[in-house]
């Protein structure tokens, strides 16, 4: 049943990543009335669409730095705001806090703030990392609330002096369970991989933070060391071509690079390990997902990786940048098939005792109602 509020929820952008698949499960499954407001040309829109959740588009919002575009989109903002009578704001990303927060203190409206990793993790900003830092404090002040998808970032928030002054909660991010068909194994009915070759690989953006490039050396030294794997990356971004070049240098006939994929949930249950060597996360859906399908892990430990994660019982948790340790984790799991069906039928457990989707849904509901009622 929807509450007597309405929300308005402000992603920078309309693309199928972690942070709007967590808006669209509020949008959808919350009990407020719902309506987002994103950056153009992405599923997230067609998605909410068809669950007939209204959506204005800002066709001027991005992530990277855009003073005349980001004004633009802050005026639209103050529009909708103007036009239409939201009893809260709930900002999601570092681009959508900045713009959409501001917003709503000029109209006067609640806000809430999801911290999907803070921005300052992101090292392609540089010297601007220092004024995002300042920023966020300035902007906590005037936040109603502001959630941590995870106790890491929540600690360095405070070590930031970010969170000293501002009403804070951890709720860790959660996804409605997948379950495969029956006796269905789409990987390998579409790729010429061999019945007793463990599959390695990732559902991941081909761009620096998830390092890519990282799971293919990784791959090369499994086949230097005499172990046959196949590796799957699904997935594309800016370093499709750097990926290709290196299989192609490489001689890599067993890496498959299937691009983006809207069926990427049933191929990745086929996978035997799951790689995610990450610089900088917050709590990554696609581990929630892969252990809702029972597969085991290795991954760096970066943001709230640990969290979800439990080392050496669902998967391997590595020292960040620590590819030989990264490596023997993975060797690990390739020559050791009941570890990893151990491994991932713990996987399993933990995500449905801990990281649902209707646990998420419901923490954000009671936050909403401790605001408004």
């Amino acid at each position: 049943m929807s509450a007597e509020y309405c929300v308005l929820h402000v992603v920078t952008r309309s693309t199928w990543g972690g942070a709007q698949k967590v808006v669209h499960l509020l949008a959808t499954r919350g009990h407020a009335n719902a309506s987002v407001a994103c950056g153009g040309g992405g599923r997230l829109i067609s998605e909410l669409r068809t669950s007939r959740i209204p959506v204005f588009r800002l066709p001027a919002f991005r992530s990277s730095p855009a003073p005349l575009s980001d004004t633009r989109t802050l005026l639209r903002l103050l529009e909708i705001l103007r036009e239409h009578s939201f009893d809260l704001v709930h900002c999601h990303s570092t681009k959508a806090g900045l713009v959409g927060r501001l917003a709503s203190l000029f109209s006067g409206v609640p806000t809430v703030f999801t911290v999907h990793g803070w921005g300052f993790y992101n090292t392609s900003y540089g010297s601007l990392r220092p004024l995002l830092v300042h920023g966020e404090r300035a902007l906590a002040r005037g936040t109603t609330a502001l959630v941590c998808v995870s106790e890491n970032d929540r600690r360095e928030g405070c070590e930031r002096g970010i969170l000293q002054n501002a009403r804070t909660e951890v709720i860790h991010n959660g996804v409605p369970p997948y379950t495969p068909a029956p006796n269905s194994s789409p990987l390998w009915n579409e790729l010429d991989i061999d019945d007793d070759v463990p599959v390695i690989g990732a559902v991941l953006r081909l761009a620096p933070q998830k390092d890519p490039l990282a799971i293919l050396r990784v791959a090369k030294r499994l086949r230097g060391r005499g172990h046959p794997v196949s590796t799957v990356l699904i997935g594309d971004g800016p370093l499709a071509e750097d990926c290709k070049r290196f299989v192609r240098n490489n001689g890599m006939e067993d890496v498959h690079l299937l691009g983006f994929r809207q069926d990427a949930l049933p191929l990745l249950a086929d996978l035997d390990a799951f790689l995610l060597p990450s610089r900088f996360e917050g709590f990554p859906l696609t581990v929630l997902e892969t252990m809702h399908l029972g597969v085991p892990i290795v991954a760096y430990d970066v943001g709230g990786v640990s969290e979800a994660l439990s080392d050496r019982e669902t998967g391997r948790v590595v020292l960040p940048g620590d590819e030989a340790a990264f490596t023997d984790a993975v060797e690990e799991l390739v020559v050791n098939k009941t570890r990893r069906r151990e491994m991932g039928d713990a996987a399993r457990r933990r995500a449905r005792n801990r990281f649902t989707a209707e646990r998420m849904v419901a923490d954000y509901d009671r936050l909403y109602d401790s605001i408004l009622s």
